[in-house]
């Protein structure tokens, strides 16, 4: 019995040693000192003489902004939003109606409120 525990006490502290060793050549190796990286050289500053001088233009007139259709329809649910839908400004909706009926006939339906779960 002596035999065994002896082993086992044996083995138990090669683990440890060899666990230790490959900690501390890891430490080890991340504690090296960084090379200092090589800097490149920065250009000649140019003499004053040599300015650029940018000429300012006007904006460009923005485009037109196209009005949105009131009704924001999601093409995977086949459910229709309209403005006064509590999710009709987080929706992005990949279809657009110009009314409800044109919803309906595309084959959507209206959206409703969530389902509670009743337990």
């Amino acid at each position: 019995m002596l035999w065994l525990f002896s082993q086992m006490f044996l083995l138990c502290l090669v683990s440890f040693a060899v666990g230790s060793l490959v900690t501390w050549l890891s430490v080890r190796a991340r504690l090296q000192p960084e090379r200092p990286k090589t800097r490149l050289a920065l250009p000649a500053p140019r003499p004053a003489a040599e300015q650029v001088v940018i000429a300012e233009q006007p904006p460009a007139p923005k485009p037109p902004r196209q009005e949105s259709l009131p009704v924001k329809g999601n093409s995977r649910t086949m459910v229709y939003h309209t403005p006064d839908s509590p999710y009709y400004r987080r929706m992005k909706g990949d279809m657009a109606f110009a009314s409800e009926t044109d919803a309906v006939s595309a084959g959507y339906r209206m959206w409703s409120t969530k389902a509670r779960v009743r337990v």
